[in-house]
């Protein structure tokens, strides 16, 4: 009898377990949860402060971090774990980010709005591609002054 109990209770603990495994992901030892986003610019290493203000007509490079609850820069660990971020404007007509080849990260933003135009964007977050499982934003974007941009298919 005593065998059969602790083989049930064997048997219990390993279904708790995998079912514990199955939830919600937590986080792992190499880094924490994301609760905090800021955009950089990639080629000065330069936070872009809020409410952003892109330049209308140019492509600016930004990089992606992400903070934990105590404020570090969880980024690199987060690369490193197989997570993605993306860049999603309120409007198509105002901005587009498009990926950098091998920077999971990293977007590559084109305004075209008029300097003064207005949009919001939003940060996602995940473990693929579509880096949709959290949101971070809106966040407030103008167009600020720059040369008028031309979309790939004007060309």
């Amino acid at each position: 009898m005593k065998a059969r109990s602790l083989k049930l209770l064997l048997v219990t603990a390993a279904f708790a377990f995998t079912l514990a495994a199955c939830g919600d992901e937590a986080p792992s030892e190499g880094h924490g949860t994301p609760v905090s986003v800021k955009l950089f610019a990639t080629g000065t290493n330069t936070e872009l402060p809020q409410p952003y203000a892109l330049p209308s007509g140019t492509t600016t490079r930004v990089t992606v971090h992400f903070y934990d609850a105590d404020g570090d820069d969880i980024s690199q660990a987060l690369v490193d774990s197989g997570h993605f971020t993306s860049l999603t404007f309120a409007s198509v007509a105002f901005a587009t980010a498009a990926g950098v080849t091998g920077e999971v990260f990293q977007r590559d933003v084109t305004v075209f709005a008029d300097p003064g135009a207005a949009s919001e964007l939003s940060v996602g977050y995940g473990h693929d591609a579509a880096a949709d499982e959290e949101t971070f934003g809106p966040y407030a974007v103008t167009a600020s002054e720059g040369a008028p941009a031309v979309r790939m298919s004007e060309r």
